[in-house]
């Protein structure tokens, strides 16, 4: 609505001055909702002529508890049971599943193939067997698979275990909250559910670093 407001007493502000957020109005009274009917003059919008602006706020009682303010959110007000959820996480984990298998079904065929040919080797002569051992792809850096890294192995080791640390509260945090112990209904306790689990699990982060670092000999 636009309205001309006026101070009580004919005080003008300046639009800085303190005072004018401590001074009534005289256009709009304390405690009541304004509507169109006591409106007696309109703002006029002109260069040099101030702007003040006002707004009411009708507080109405819900019937809605506090504690299930969130559910028409969390459940969509009924209209979707709660089986839906479940079905939709269920496919995403075969579908994760099925493409696991399906990386692990290549390697395990290539892994075959060149054990074959590792086998085939024994009948050949020596000749041939100096021109069949040629090396390709990843069998070229068997070795350094397990050589640990010369330079910083503590500082890789420690990095490993953080990435643990936050992976595993990461994936604790999301079961606790599909199983519905974590909502949003519940102010904080998400938050608090982090640090918690992200604290406990620098135990396992601690145990990562040493087994690794140790593994390195170091």
């Amino acid at each position: 609505m636009s309205v001309e407001h006026r101070f009580l007493g004919g005080f003008v502000w300046d639009g800085q001055s303190p005072d004018g957020y401590a001074k009534s109005l005289d256009t709009c009274t304390d405690n009541f909702h304004m509507d169109r009917t006591q409106i007696t003059a309109n703002q006029v919008v002109k260069a040099g002529v101030p702007i003040l602006y006002t707004y009411d706020v009708m507080w109405q009682e819900s019937p809605v508890a506090w504690s299930s303010r969130w559910d028409v959110y969390l459940n969509e007000d009924h209209m979707v049971p709660a089986q839906v959820h479940w079905y939709s996480i269920t496919n995403s984990i075969l579908v994760v599943l099925f493409l696991s298998l399906l990386v692990v079904s290549i390697l395990v065929r290539n892994l075959r193939k060149d054990i074959a040919g590792y086998n085939a080797l024994v009948d050949l002569t020596d000749e041939e067997k100096e021109e069949e051992m040629a090396e390709s792809g990843w069998k070229l850096v068997h070795a350094d698979v397990f050589r640990p890294p010369t330079d910083h192995p503590m500082l890789y080791c420690v990095f490993v275990g953080t990435g643990v640390q936050l992976a595993m509260s990461t994936f604790i945090c999301i079961a606790f909250s599909a199983v519905g112990f974590l909502s949003p209904a519940r102010r904080g306790s998400l938050m608090t559910a982090i640090l918690v689990f992200y604290v406990l699990c620098g135990i396992l982060s601690g145990y990562v670093s040493s087994r690794l670092f140790k593994s390195f000999r170091g």
